[in-house]
């Protein structure tokens, strides 16, 4: 092992592992997205040791100059000192060239860059508003096509920095950027064939990225179908139907539909209804598509569900969601009623026999990979077969036998990337179909997580909620056992009526003679 030095705390690196998984596992908070080199979302400083020309790589000379450089991709030979990059060496300044209103409350801003500054199209800039807030802004720009780059700003009530961009910034002025960040790319990360179908699905100015992708691939040459649905609530939100429809005038295999949902007039060659919606009405099978989502947080995350389940693979979901001010209110209790028994599944798992059989054969691999163990710390594999299990069962069909906790709570104190949960995934399929389950129920049974990914995916640990309240996650409580259960510690009954101390961080209930801050504490350093 070697170890990795940051914030005054000593982190053990495997050697299986990058440098930032090794922080993520120690508990230290880093913001990530990608976690594969693209995003530059995790960027840190080295100040001793050396990371490795690939943990460099893509990065601008000025920031390689001060030592930055991506732990996601870093696997040192030796002992490493690793720093937060100071906030002036990421930033560029850029000049306000030109300032538009391109729908009430939107405004198109092209910016100007005073030095050498190259990005991907459907990547996005942090903009620095003069209090010190930051925030994100996709780049709606095509480089080598475009001179400037230009940002699609919504005015947010409220908003501190986008009402200071469409109310105040003016030609001229001098704004502060970081970045770009952002893997939700064309080219995307994998490559593509140039003849495959492309869907690109987008809400307000989350069309900013999308556009960008469209313009992007059609530059590069790609020859397969595009279709590009853009959802605003009124017609003045379809803000650039006229420049895309005449975009696919000029290139015949790119198709663009604007869609508005709360206004009973539509513009020519519009349709009413959600872009989503209409999308997938559209194409209700997207095998061999390559799909692309960006805008309202809530659209992302149904377009990505529903895309896996009308047939794209996961790694071919490209997704934008927008941040918001606010950490996200998990959407359980919504997504659970979206979900109706599947009496033909449970027969192909043979009535939970074959269900058993997975699960069993999946966790024993979980608690021997050394990426997944470290979550099931102090819970044992029938203890966490058991839990799954029911909970399966009871949607497959249609039962209401479980009373554990609900997918958010079940892992709010985990910080799981997407391409950790895509892991997580590839690792069960691949069982599923080692016992032969068949690729339909394989999609079907997968499906059910994809919906949840919202509420199990974040970048910091959460508390967990009860009645719509979010709580300290270290905390611990006594509480009343309401329905009979068995201590997370000692695995002994728990009778109706006996107290219990609950921690709040993992959701586990101990009994009275079980110590749970020793027993439910973090992870054992390695």
């Amino acid at each position: 092992m070697t170890r990795v030095r940051f914030e005054g705390k000593v982190y053990l690196r495997r050697e299986d592992e990058d440098v930032l998984t090794a922080l993520l596992r120690g508990g230290a908070k880093v913001p990530f997205s990608c976690r594969k080199g693209s995003c530059h979302t995790c960027m840190l400083r080295v100040s001793a040791g050396d990371p490795g020309e690939h943990a460099r790589a893509g990065l601008r000379d000025d920031l390689r100059a001060v030592g930055c450089f991506l732990p996601c991709a870093c696997r040192p030979d030796g002992d490493i000192d690793v720093a937060r990059p100071d906030a002036s060496a990421l930033s560029v300044a850029m000049h306000v060239q030109d300032k538009s209103l391109v729908a009430p409350g939107v405004a198109r801003i092209s910016l100007e860059c005073e030095t050498n500054f190259a990005w991907t199209a459907g990547q996005y800039l942090h903009i620095v508003h003069p209090s010190g807030a930051v925030r994100p802004y996709s780049i709606a720009s095509v480089l080598h096509e475009d001179p400037y780059i230009d940002l699609h700003v919504a005015r947010i009530d409220g908003g501190l920095v986008s009402s200071w961009l469409v109310d105040e910034v003016t030609v001229g002025t001098v704004l502060t950027a970081r970045g770009p960040n952002g893997a939700c790319t064309w080219p995307p990360t994998r490559p593509i064939d140039p003849d495959r179908p492309l869907l690109l699905v987008a809400t307000g100015t989350g069309l900013a990225p999308i556009a960008a992708i469209a313009r992007a691939a059609l530059y590069a040459g790609h020859r397969g179908p595009i279709a590009l649905y853009h959802g605003a609530r009124s017609r003045d939100g379809l803000y650039m139907h006229d420049e895309l429809e005449a975009l696919a005038t000029k290139h015949p295999q790119l198709r663009y539909v604007g869609c508005v949902s709360r206004d009973p007039a539509t513009p020519r060659g519009a349709r009413a209804g959600r872009a989503l919606d209409v999308a997938l009405a559209e194409h209700p099978d997207l095998r061999d598509w390559t799909a692309y989502f960006a805008g309202n947080p809530s659209m992302v995350a149904d377009g990505r569900y529903r895309a896996f389940a009308a047939g794209v693979d996961r790694d071919e979901i490209y997704t934008d969601a927008f941040e918001l001010a606010h950490p996200h209110a998990p959407e359980d209790d919504r997504k659970l009623s979206m979900l109706r028994a599947d009496l033909e599944l449970w027969s192909a798992l043979g009535e939970g026999a074959k269900l058993r059989e997975i699960l069993e054969d999946f966790y024993t691999r979980v608690y021997a990979d050394p990426r997944l163990s470290p979550f099931f710390h102090r819970v044992t594999k029938d203890h966490a077969i058991g839990k799954q299990y029911a909970f399966l069962a009871d949607l497959v069909t249609g039962r209401k036998d479980y009373f554990g906790l609900k997918p958010f709570n079940a892992h709010h104190w985990m910080v799981i990337s997407d391409e950790l949960f895509d892991y997580r995934e590839r690792l069960m399929e691949s069982v599923m179909r080692e016992h032969g389950l068949e690729e339909r129920f394989v999609r079907r049974w997968c499906a059910i997580h994809e919906l949840f990914r919202r509420e199990i995916v974040k970048s910091h640990a959460r508390g967990l909620i009860v009645d719509g309240v979010e709580h300290d996650a270290e905390k611990t409580t006594l509480e009343r056992v309401e329905v009979s259960t068995v201590c997370d510690g000692c695995a002994s009954e728990m009778l109706v009526g006996s107290t219990g101390r609950l921690l709040w961080r993992t959701g586990q209930l101990f009994c009275q003679q079980c110590d749970a801050r020793r027993t439910g504490s973090r992870p054992p350093a390695p």
